[in-house]
């Protein structure tokens, strides 16, 4: 019977470590994904939302946000970011 125990707390553990890795690649950030998901949005140049893009890439939890919002939010998130960027330069 002790061994039966073993068995099954190991059998337990590997299948707590097992979701623990699962959860972990889940909460990651598909840069790929992102990327088109960004040049996605219509009504923008290549290059604005390229920099849009980067400016995300850089920011892992705004991006994660970006990803999960619809893409009317997306859009005006990219709106936002450049009124924002112009504000600062003076576009």
């Amino acid at each position: 019977m002790y061994e039966d125990d073993s068995v099954e707390k190991l059998s337990k553990n590997i299948g707590d470590v097992a979701f623990s890795i699962q959860s972990l690649s889940k909460n990651q950030l598909d840069v790929n994904e992102l990327y088109t998901k960004v040049m996605k949005i219509k009504g923008f140049d290549e290059i604005t939302l390229g920099n849009a893009f980067d400016h995300l890439v850089q920011h892992e939890m705004l991006a994660k946000a970006f990803m999960v919002n619809n893409a009317n939010l997306r859009k005006i998130w990219v709106q936002n970011f450049v009124n924002q960027r112009c504000y600062k330069s003076d576009c």
